[in-house]
């Protein structure tokens, strides 16, 4: 978290298959084809009708790709410096109706597969009783999940995750509080006055240490496994709503963890802000807005990194800002969240 406890900034955005097959008949959505795809699903209904879906999946980018679906057609496909990975932009249109968008991947020398990706109706209720935004008039409560309430010891540990302390006598391990923790608590918030609930971020941090706070990602589209899966959480939104509790996000859009499955395998050399040695943050905010600020001084500001394991995004690569932007609309559409609140909000791109 840069500078977090030093200067708090409030920044809420209202809410927004490989297998056997025969006579050339294409296998569907089997999972040995893709180890990722990203947004996972998207929704009917959307003012933006632009999506850019990312494919990530060994040696994909030679597939000829194309689709038939009513409303929707394929823009582009993009073929990056990795071989592993498509972007896909789809225009969806007012027209498009809920359903599986069959989008077939033909190799040269392999069978061909076809991947369903799904179209949900857009929630009629966004706006009026879910994704209904904060201001001024609400009391919102900051809470930490892992260190309010273990509602659920099944999670404390997870096996395969990196980091499996589970020990209260350190500030520094983690202490076993979840999602179910704070649903079991709503009614405490209600009696305290409390309008709206801020929690420290929930997404998957699978980091080696201090990977209580939440604040490296590591799979934007997860939620921490330790804390509960992608339905709890929706299901905690909607729990909230119902004891007229809203629910900020907090999100990270600065940076990811260093053990983020992109970084694993990235699609292009600037998907980071890259330096010839390992570049630190200033932490000097004041020179974004200093009219006498070296240029040099901004760049290592913004540029820099803020830990070793914290890379910086390069947010100016507009498939590293697309992908940014359709995760924090995915999860107000599948969650029903009301607000973000911005981590290291002037650390980002400002452009």
């Amino acid at each position: 978290m840069k500078k977090f406890i030093i200067f708090l900034s409030f920044f809420f955005i209202p809410v927004i298959l490989f297998a056997q097959q025969h006579n050339n008949i294409p296998a569907e959505n089997n999972s040995t084809v893709f180890d990722h795809v990203n947004p996972p699903n998207w929704w009917t209904g959307m003012k933006n009708h632009f999506l850019q879906i990312l494919f990530h999946g060994k040696a994909i980018g030679d597939a000829q790709v194309s689709l038939s679906y009513p409303g929707v057609q394929m823009l582009k496909v993009h073929r990056v410096e990795n071989k592993n990975y498509l972007f896909i932009d789809l225009n969806i249109s007012s027209e498009a109706k809920p359903g599986d968008i069959p989008i077939r991947f033909d190799f040269p020398g392999r069978e061909p597969f076809v991947y369903k990706y799904t179209l949900d109706k857009k929630d009629p209720h966004d706006g009026i009783s879910r994704a209904m935004g904060v201001s001024s008039k609400d009391f919102i409560y900051l809470l930490m999940p892992d260190r309010f309430s273990d509602g659920d010891a099944s999670n404390d540990r997870i096996p395969g995750m990196l980091d499996q302390s589970l020990n209260r006598d350190s500030i520094y391990d983690r202490h076993g509080g979840d999602i179910q923790g704070v649903i079991n608590h709503l009614d405490y918030f209600n009696r305290l006055g409390i309008t709206a609930l801020w929690l420290n971020p929930v997404i998957e941090n699978n980091e080696p240490q201090m990977s209580y706070h939440g604040y490296a990602f590591t799979n934007n589209y997860k939620v921490d496994p330790r804390l509960g899966t992608n339905q709890l959480y929706a299901q905690f939104v909607q729990a909230s709503h119902a004891h007229h509790l809203k629910v900020v996000q907090d999100i990270v859009l600065n940076h990811v963890g260093d053990k983020h499955w992109i970084l694993q395998d990235m699609p292009m050399k600037d998907w980071l802000n890259e330096w010839p040695t390992y570049t630190q943050t200033s932490y000097r905010e004041s020179s974004l807005f200093d009219p006498y600020a070296a240029e040099s001084d901004k760049k290592i500001m913004s540029d820099g990194w803020f830990v070793p394991s914290m890379p910086d995004l390069n947010q100016r690569n507009p498939f590293v800002s697309n992908y940014l932007i359709e995760n924090a609309i995915w999860w107000v559409e599948y969650a029903g969240i009301d607000a973000y609140r911005v981590d290291t909000y002037i650390y980002c791109d400002l452009n």
